[in-house]
């Protein structure tokens, strides 16, 4: 039974599009646009599932459309380390409160926005495989973890094509981690699945109008637009959750 309203149907269906062709055609933010704007349209306990079952369908068609740009040496050592890091994520699962998952999300959100987290990664030996491991079992708590290899691409010196794609082919590795594992732990994701078809029916649709509008946008001063918008939809969570709390 899909236990929300139109008007949350309508909201994330949006959402999930313009998400979907930020992320396609700047490389970054969408993912985390959206996970920061859920905690406000979904309960806690639905948040990552749904959003990692949404944002599959972005990051596959987006890495579909444009294969051809995959770095499959990163690929291949971050893959050996998501299987890793999905079992630890799994085992650990049990230890998170859901009641504090909007504070998680948004702590987490914004050290990855304002703090040199990507600095630390980048030193870690075989980072790639290293990442794998670390990427794949907080991203089953925390959800948008795209910047972090986004920003390892990047400084690998990879084009800004080759970083959107192969991103997108990581991030179905984790997103696939993520419903695996839910599904293992008892979430119902039948209870959300209209939401869950047409929200991925918009991020296809995203990916594809933000593939043709790469490069058109000003690449800076998108990511700095995102990053205000992001800090914005998080403050707002941390004070909503203070308040309640």
């Amino acid at each position: 039974m899909d236990i929300y309203s139109i008007e949350i149907l309508v909201v994330l269906s949006s959402l999930s599009f313009f998400t979907s062709l930020i992320t396609a055609a700047i490389g970054m933010g969408g993912g985390l646009i959206l996970l920061a704007s859920l905690p406000s349209l979904l309960p806690v306990q639905a948040i990552i599932p749904v959003h990692g079952a949404v944002q599959l369908s972005s990051n596959i068609s987006r890495w579909l459309f444009e294969i051809k740009y995959t770095c499959i040496k990163p690929l291949f050592y971050y893959f050996i380390g998501s299987l890793i890091g999905s079992y630890a994520g799994f085992v650990l699962m049990d230890d998170i409160n859901l009641a504090y998952m909007p504070l998680i999300l948004s702590v987490f959100i914004l050290m990855i926005l304002w703090t040199p987290i990507y600095e630390l990664i980048k030193r870690i030996p075989g980072r790639y495989f290293s990442l794998g491991i670390f990427q794949t079992a907080i991203a089953l708590y925390v959800g948008a973890t795209g910047p972090l290899s986004t920003s390892i691409l990047y400084k690998d010196q990879y084009s800004r094509d080759n970083v959107i794609v192969t991103n997108a082919a990581i991030n179905t590795l984790v997103n696939i981690a993520k419903i695996i594992v839910y599904s293992a732990i008892g979430f119902v994701f039948y209870d959300y699945l209209t939401l869950i078809i047409i929200m991925s029916l918009m991020a296809i649709l995203g990916s594809y109008v933000g593939a043709k509008l790469r490069g058109k946008i000003d690449e800076k001063i998108g990511t700095s637009i995102i990053k205000v918008l992001v800090t914005l939809l998080c403050l707002k969570n941390l004070i909503s959750f203070m308040l309640v709390k």
